[in-house]
């Protein structure tokens, strides 16, 4: 069985690599701080 895996990449290098299955919520948290959320 393989554990899933997320690489964030920035400026081409991998900055973050999340590992397992999480719901999205917690994805995000993760991610806080790698990605700029814009809104119109």
């Amino acid at each position: 069985m393989s554990i899933p895996t997320l690489n964030v990449y920035q400026g081409g290098e991998v900055a973050k690599t999340i590992v397992g299955a999480k719901p999205k919520a917690a994805i995000l948290r993760d991610l806080d701080g790698f990605i700029e959320v814009k809104t119109a």
